[in-house]
Parts: structure tokens; C-alpha cells; sequence
């Protein structure tokens, strides 16, 4: 016998579209603090986007049309927010090597010029 407290009632079926929303502005939210300059912290956004697309695959007929196309959206919008984040990686990665080359010539006694010191 279950528990009539903890059981969830069979006609109970998650908000896809509030997720779906949630998810949407979420990922906004993160290329608008990347094209600032900021770090963002996307720990999770991947299992978000399974969970999304697992709900609204058991969706009833009428309500997966309009999933799916909001579900086409948040793809495109995936996608800039990977382009977002591989940009900011490679300017990353140029000023770290830029402040390596730096960093060696200072430990070898030379300007960055190739001049000596």
C-alpha cells in the first residue's frame, strides 16, 4: 500500500511549458552575462534539457506540436549560447597565452620586445 501523502496523483504531469520557460530564460540569461564579459556556471543545463525534452515526448497529441516548436527555439538558442561560450574560451585562452609568453620573458631576463634587460 502506498502512502497517500507522498503519492502523486495520476492525473498530476509536470509544467512542461513553465520549465520549458524557465529553461529558455535561463539560457538568455547566461548569453546575455557571457556577451558582458562574465563566467557563467552551466552545471546542469544539459540534464534540464533531457528532462524537457523526455516531458514533453509523454505530452498528450494535441500539446506536442506546440512543444516542439518551442522546443525548436530553445535548440537555436543552445546553439548562440555554445557559439557565446567557445568565444569567450578562445579570448580566454589568447590572454593566458599572451600572459604566459610574458610571464617566460620576465623569468628569462627579457622584455617582451626581445630586448634584454
Amino acid at each position: 500500500m502506498t502512502d497517500a501523502a507522498t503519492a502523486e496523483p495520476l492525473t498530476a504531469k509536470p509544467d512542461v511549458s513553465q520549465d520549458l520557460a524557465l529553461v529558455s530564460d535561463t539560457v538568455g540569461t547566461a548569453r546575455l552575462a557571457i556577451d558582458k564579459g562574465h563566467l557563467v556556471d552551466m552545471t546542469g543545463l544539459d540534464q534540464a534539457v533531457a528532462d524537457l525534452c523526455a516531458a514533453a515526448a509523454a505530452l498528450p497529441a494535441p500539446h506536442q506540436r506546440s512543444t516542439a516548436q518551442k522546443l525548436s527555439r530553445l535548440a537555436q538558442d543552445l546553439a548562440a549560447l555554445a557559439d557565446a561560450l567557445k568565444t569567450q574560451h578562445d579570448v580566454f585562452e589568447r590572454a593566458s597565452a599572451a600572459d604566459a609568453r610574458l610571464r617566460s620573458a620576465d623569468a628569462y631576463g627579457s622584455a617582451a620586445d626581445g630586448t634584454r634587460r
